[in-house]
């Protein structure tokens, strides 16, 4: 079985418009996928997107990932690269996806806590941190005792799409949603320090949990009113679940699923019936905006007006959340089921292998358009992706050669 892997970078890594956009899309025989990255009014970018319309080239696995970063973009890029490629490592990969699902969860994040491999992925352009990275590494001690990312972080809100299932993994504020005949259905809970059992498990581990004081005064300074806003970890962290965030994860007498913190996900599986429509993945940057039923309905009128650019519609989205109360990363991917992909059988493997040999002999090849970037011209890595400079969202994808 061959594959093309490709990676694909916004041109412009300083993106320095708040509305510049990076997007992408692919179809093949059963969905259509686009998806768009939009720094907005912060600083830094630290949103990444995957996207891969075959997994593993065998069991017609399409996989879809969302991971807004906090403290920094490394732990999300790291997740955008890895995620993906750990998941087809579990041994129930094959046969159980919604276990091997769980389970990823925790082995990235054990990644995290043993290693600095995340540190070394060449995320960033030369011109970037990834100099600082080895030149950093070149100038320590070999000795030194590595210390895992201690306040930076990612959620992760995935869906995988095999057979007539979907399978939503996620941790965070990212969420996805499904529409069902326009009606949203959330495939994913939102994972805040404020909920009943999330406060619960934070302060038995010895955490606690505050709210932001935001005072408000009249035109002579006068203290007028306090008004409160979000609930924080230890006044810090607004989410209580992420990869990463080592500080919150130091308790030895707990597991990892009973930290202040933890990388447990929530999984939920739903069939795909004659009324699934398309699904939405966003960071939180596009929920602090609309509601589920309102991205639902501003994707949906789109396509029944006649719209088919998936692309532009993402981009619109992004559009339509960017305003003076909100200032946030945003990012999106939307999944458009084609009529009749519940009923659209498996091919078999040796089918598929048998056709990307006859298209790779004639020289075809597989591309994804993108809008707002480029195919990197960086050099190939030992696993084959290739690696370029990194704007609004990195993107690896994997498919096979020859399919439109």
């Amino acid at each position: 079985m061959v594959f093309i892997l490709k990676s694909f970078r916004k041109a412009n890594p300083a993106m320095g418009d708040a509305t510049t956009k990076c997007s992408a899309g692919e179809e093949n025989d059963r969905i259509k996928y686009a998806m768009s990255s939009m720094k907005g009014f912060r600083d830094e970018m630290e949103d990444a997107l995957t996207a891969v319309l075959d997994l593993d080239g065998y069991s017609s696995t399409s996989f879809f990932g969302v991971y807004d970063g906090h403290g920094g973009a490394d732990v999300a890029l790291y997740c955008s690269r890895q995620f993906h490629i750990e998941l087809t490592k579990e041994p129930d990969y094959g046969n159980n996806l919604r276990t091997a699902l769980e389970h990823v969860y925790f082995r990235i994040d054990k990644k995290l806590k043993r290693s600095d491999e995340w540190k070394r992925e060449p995320a960033h352009p030369p011109v970037n941190r990834t100099w600082k990275n080895l030149l950093r590494a070149a100038l320590c001690d070999p000795k030194e005792r590595y210390v895992p990312p201690l306040q930076e972080g990612t959620t992760a809100c995935v869906a995988l799409i095999r057979g007539n299932q979907i399978i939503v993994g996620n941790i965070g504020d990212s969420r996805c949603v499904l529409s069902r005949n326009g009606q949203a259905n959330d495939l994913s809970t939102d994972h805040k320090p404020d909920h009943q059992q999330e406060r619960a498990r934070i302060e038995r581990a010895g955490g606690q949990v505050t709210r932001d004081e935001n005072p408000q005064r009249d035109i002579t300074g006068r203290l007028v009113s306090m008004d409160l806003g979000i609930h924080r970890i230890g006044g810090k962290l607004a989410i209580s679940r992420a990869i990463g965030d080592f500080q919150y994860k130091q308790n030895k007498t707990l597991s990892p699923a009973e930290q202040i913190v933890t990388c447990s996900p929530d999984i939920r599986t739903v069939d795909i019936t004659d009324d699934t429509e398309f699904l939405i993945i966003a960071s939180d940057g596009i929920w602090d905006v609309k509601s589920s039923q309102e991205a639902v309905d501003f994707v949906r009128q789109r396509l029944q007006s006649g719209e088919t650019n998936l692309r532009a519609i993402c981009e619109r989205l992004l559009d339509s959340c960017l305003g003076r109360r909100m200032s946030d990363n945003m990012s999106v991917i939307v999944v458009e089921f084609k009529a009749g992909a519940r009923a659209n059988p498996t091919a078999t493997a040796e089918a598929r292998a048998d056709e990307i040999e006859v298209n790779i002999e004639v020289g075809q090849s597989s591309s994804a358009n993108v809008e707002g970037g480029q195919p990197s011209n960086g050099n190939d890595d030992d696993d084959g992706s290739v690696n370029g400079c990194i704007g609004c969202f990195g993107r690896l994808d994997m498919f096979e050669a020859g399919e439109d």
